[in-house]
């Protein structure tokens, strides 16, 4: 779905159903002032497995990856304040211009953490490409070159593709969700990407299952390491 048409689209909605307040239903806005206050910031990161405070989000030497994800950093709280609906309208009804509040929330919460490391890139989890038609955009995509205007950072999202067309994660087990996504995800372009630190952006992370086997691609392509982003964890 081509821009025009994504406004077209936006312009239309608008028309029909206008804008209220996604935490307390306010006339005229997505997010009033004092739902905004509601939106806990993570400030604290901790190991995305146990949950004990770690920096950066990193892994915990018990649940450490060894070939994949060194950690993922979170910028806010899912069930605080209206953040949870604001991810869903965002990704599900076209509401893109909540991916600039997104966007700048995770912006936030990378410059606190950046890792000190020279050559990071951003990029970005994909859509297989009927998922990617049938929403018209990747929701991953927006959020990164919000950061990336933001903070200054390079940025690559066609560096990975997604190869198999699988069912969304929140539809599968827990215990089954690597094994729907294993060799879903390839590196889109014969670039070497030796001695790279990668931001991986994506809008939300559960088990961090989709993150750590893109990271597993990215790590053989010769990153040395990757980094999860993401607005909240579900």
């Amino acid at each position: 779905m081509n821009t025009n048409l994504i406004k077209i689209k936006e312009f239309v909605f608008e028309l029909i159903f206008p804008k209220f307040c996604l935490g307390c239903e306010k006339e005229g806005v997505w997010v009033c002032e004092k739902c905004l206050k509601k939106i806990i910031q993570v400030k604290t990161q901790v190991c995305p497995e146990c949950g004990k405070v770690s920096s950066l989000g990193r892994y915990c030497p018990k649940h450490k990856r060894l070939w994949g994800l060194s950690g993922i950093m979170v910028a806010g709280y899912y069930q605080e304040g209206p953040l949870k609906e604001i991810i869903h309208n965002f990704k599900y009804n076209h509401i893109l211009e909540l991916g600039n509040f997104l966007g700048t929330l995770m912006a936030e919460a990378l410059e606190e953490n950046l890792p000190a490391e020279k050559n990071l890139l951003l990029c970005a989890v994909p859509l297989h490409f009927l998922r990617r038609a049938q929403r018209g955009y990747n929701q991953a995509e927006i959020l990164g070159s919000k950061i990336a205007c933001e903070l200054k950072l390079p940025a690559n999202f066609k560096l990975l593709k997604k190869v198999r067309f699988t069912k969304p994660q929140v539809q599968v087990a827990q215990d089954e969700r690597r094994v729907n996504l294993i060799k879903s995800f390839a590196i889109n372009q014969n670039i070497s990407l030796k001695g790279k630190t990668i931001i991986l952006i994506d809008d939300v992370a559960t088990t961090g299952t989709t993150l750590n086997e893109c990271a597993k691609v990215l790590r053989k392509k010769g990153a040395r390491r990757v980094w999860g982003l993401v607005a909240a964890k579900g």
